[in-house]
């Protein structure tokens, strides 16, 4: 009997170390497993904290832009509002014509203008008829 006990102690210690490194086996494939997916986490960490950080300068890239945009804005509309006040002080189409008229009256290449002697000789001549 004592053997039998022995040998069913045996049995017994043998089916509890074959649970133990089963276990153990076990154990080993979690801990691989998670050391896994630690370092699959950390990788996608790092890969958005970089996405972030891009994507912050390319805000700050588009605000800059915007400020130009915004500084280039402003300064067409002061262009246009000096240009809006100017155009009061410009000529308007009736005053060019009556200047044109006026340029083409006393233009001396179509204009007729009399030199000095043939002033003289036209009033002599009329003078001759009055008498």
């Amino acid at each position: 009997m004592a053997f039998e006990k022995s040998e069913e102690a045996n049995a017994v210690l043998s089916e509890l170390i074959k649970r133990i490194n089963e276990d153990r086996r076990r154990m080993r494939l979690l801990e691989q497993s998670i050391e896994r997916l630690e370092n699959s986490l950390s990788a996608l960490e790092g890969s958005a904290l970089s996405q972030l950080s891009d994507f912050k300068l390319s805000l700050d890239r588009i605000g800059s832009k915007i400020e130009a945009t915004a500084a280039r804005l402003n300064a067409i509309e002061a262009n246009i509002a000096k240009l809006g006040r100017g155009a009061d002080k410009t000529a308007t189409k009736l005053e060019l014509k009556q200047l044109e008229s006026f340029i083409d009256l006393v233009n001396p290449i179509t204009s007729k203008f009399v030199t000095k002697d043939e002033l003289d000789r036209a009033l002599e001549e009329r003078a001759r008829k009055r008498v």
